[in-house]
């Protein structure tokens, strides 16, 4: 029976009351239902570099002597090393003896102790240690999220210049490069120069060889111990040219590939912004790993205390990453400084509590194959082919094709990634720069074969690959945001959106530092269907906003690198929910008239799985879904017994079902229909 896995990541140090501390935890597990401890060392705060052989052996045999306890209690027996090449300084430096290069940021800076993987003999210190930590028989080796190319301070963000990085790039480019010529070429505004690729490849290879080792390392003496990888953000991994495939391949070996996805909120943050960040982060981590991987996401707390992150917030981000599919989380929640548990937190109650409703999602073992929705897409190459709008950091390679997904989830549409340019028959969203990654007959089949909503970028981008024969566009121009040429945009087509007679929205920011949205001002060759203009502050027309023409809805703001409240707004929601319509019908699940409720939905053949996650503060007494399907009987995942209930579910109007059973602010639903 399948049951959602707890892991407890916890810092007990050798010599610093660890009997007591082996106690505490062995309590604490019982009363929360830990299923597997993931021992740190040499964490954080006491934190000293590259620990030598000698340094590693107190760590290593103090756990050793832990094992049989833990055993007895039936948890699993993990480790995490908490480095490979080190996530920052912060003061450390190398030791005597260990002769590492370490990383040289792209403006010449070196690291004092952040490793270059690059380098042979750091190489052999570090799989000598994954053979070491292997001998004693943990269930699993995590690979810190240190295993990265980019964002180690205080290096300037991105990737590795030293000499050997700088001989790899210029044996791939044919001619000998420096640094600064390097950098320049790489970062060229415009047409994507040859020396991207060479240090998107040279990245590649370099993650993908690293992984090779410690995966060899780890199987010359464990074959059947795992390796899980912790991930950053997915986005830095494709200014990396992250290969997934083979990295998570070298790690997993035979065994099933298991991973941490990154959840963005290391200290508490407003469940709206949470909102967009989970889609932005965290379910494309999940969508660029192979569907066989297991997820356990990440649950931080940093400086872990409840003065960083409430019990609220912490039980909100375990049940809201059930849309990934998890099977378990990573739980971060004790500090990395000794002390063990922190019995007076009371960290286990919330844990406890939460059990039941986990398990009996687990038991339904949704497959995130089966979820359906609006198909955003995204590529994984994407930082291959798009026009920087940076030239002063590789940061600028960083590809932004999320915001469908944050928008979209954010109005209760539900959607689902896309790496399949070849999709047919559905609705599907494209922004960003997407469609740089696409050869002409792709991007036709996209745009002739399914309902197809486009931001501006997505648009601009068409225009400027010279694809203007196939868009309606008769000429196009960008208005940054806050300029004063528009401010708000009003509804023009004689419809009647909440109540509201010429629905007007906001078009302006509170802070242009703040948040973005830039207006792609078009004008069309062919009619269209235009739903809503922009207006300038004294109400002049200044352009058409919202538009349809047969299967294409243009959406034209774009540019957006940061927040953009301002284009959140109920009367934009109800307008997309109603374009999404077909002959009366949704052609997606949907959610009317609530912020921030998300709905993921899973098509399991005999049944609908829709989780319902309110990421907002209020509660809310029923929900009115609208549906692509007749619903039949209905039950609930039950908070208290994790086993189905009936549940009332009940046809409100054309196109609209009731369900009867409240949701409170900060929880999920997990809601079963029967078709």
């Amino acid at each position: 029976m399948s049951k959602f896995t707890y892991s407890l990541r916890i810092g007990i140090c050798p010599g610093f009351h660890s009997d007591e501390k082996l106690e505490n935890l062995v309590g604490f597990c019982r009363e929360a239902g830990i299923d597997d401890i993931q021992f740190h060392m040499n964490m954080e705060e006491i934190n000293q570099g590259h620990l030598t052989v000698e340094e590693t052996e107190p760590w290593l045999e103090m756990m050793k002597s832990f094992k049989d306890r833990l055993k007895k209690e039936g948890l699993l027996f993990s480790l995490n090393p908490w480095t490979t090449t080190v996530h920052t300084d912060r003061g450390r430096t190398l030791k005597t003896g260990q002769e590492f290069t370490t990383m040289r940021d792209f403006e010449g800076q070196s690291a004092a102790v952040v490793a270059c993987p690059l380098d042979r003999s750091f190489l052999d210190y570090l799989t000598g240690m994954y053979t070491r930590y292997a001998e004693l028989g943990f269930d699993i080796l995590w690979v810190e999220d240190d295993f990265r190319i980019h964002n180690h301070a205080p290096l300037a963000w991105g990737g590795c210049f030293c000499d050997e990085h700088m001989k790899r790039f210029s044996e791939a480019a044919g001619r000998e490069l420096n640094r600064e010529e390097f950098v320049r070429e790489m970062l060229q505004p415009g047409k994507v120069h040859p020396s991207r690729k060479v240090w998107l490849d040279t990245m590649r290879r370099t993650m993908s060889e690293f992984s090779h080792a410690i995966g060899e390392a780890v199987r010359s003496a464990a074959p059947r111990t795992r390796i899980g990888l912790m991930s950053s953000a997915p986005q830095a991994h494709c200014v990396e040219g992250r290969d997934w495939k083979a990295v998570m391949t070298n790690f997993s070996g035979v065994n099933r590939p298991l991973n941490r996805p990154h959840l963005p909120a290391y200290r508490e943050i407003a469940g709206p912004r949470y909102c967009l960040e989970f889609q932005r982060y965290s379910r494309l981590t999940a969508a660029f790993l192979s569907a066989e991987t297991e997820l356990w996401p990440e649950l931080d707390n940093f400086p872990h205390t409840t003065f960083s992150k409430s019990h609220t917030f912490a039980a909100f981000q375990i049940e809201a990453s059930l849309a990934l599919c998890s099977e378990g989380i990573t739980i971060n929640i004790s500090d990395m400084i000794g002390n063990g548990i922190a019995e007076r937190q009371n960290n286990q109650a919330y844990l406890k509590r939460l059990r039941p409703y986990l398990d009996g999602v687990a038991r339904l073992e949704l497959k995130r194959t089966w979820e359906t929705g609006v198909r955003v897409m995204v590529d994984p190459d994407s930082s291959y082919t798009l026009k920087t709008d940076r030239t002063d950091t590789p940061d600028g390679l960083r590809p932004w094709e999320t915001f469908w997904a944050e928008y979209l989830s954010s109005f209760g549409i539900a959607n689902v990634y896309c790496l399949d340019p070849r999709v047919t028959g559905q609705t599907v969203a494209v922004g960003g720069q997407y469609f740089r990654n696409l050869c002409e007959d792709d991007i036709r089949h996209l745009l002739e074969n399914n309902q197809v909503l486009l931001d501006g970028e997505a648009v601009d981008t068409l225009l400027d690959m010279g694809l203007r024969h196939l868009l309606p566009v008769e000429s196009s121009q960008w208005l940054g945001l806050n300029t004063g040429g528009h401010s708000f945009e009003q509804v023009c087509n004689g419809r009647v959106y909440q109540s509201l007679p010429q629905a007007r929205m906001s078009a302006q920011a509170m802070s242009e530092t703040l948040e973005s949205g830039d207006w792609l001002k078009l004008s069309y060759h062919r009619e269209m269907e235009v739903f809503t203009e922009l207006r300038s502050p004294g109400n002049e027309y200044a352009g058409p906003g919202i538009v349809r023409r047969d299967n294409l809805i243009i959406f034209p703001f774009g540019r957006i690198r940061d927040e953009y409240l301002f284009l959140l707004n109920p009367v934009r929601q109800e307008i997309l929910q109603e374009l999404l319509k077909e002959t009366g019908r949704a052609a997606v699940v949907m959610v009317k008239d609530l912020p921030y409720v998300t709905v993921n939905h899973f098509d399991s053949g005999d049944s609908q799985v829709l989780l319902l996650t309110n990421f907002g503060s209020d509660a809310h007494d029923h929900i009115d879904l609208l549906l692509p399907f007749e619903a039949g009987e209905a039950c609930l995942i039950s908070r208290e017994s994790g086993e189905p209930e009936p549940v009332r579910i009940v046809r409100a109007e054309e196109g609209t079902w009731r369900l009867e059973h409240s949701l409170q602010g900060m929880t999920s639903l997990c809601l079963i229909i029967k078709v």
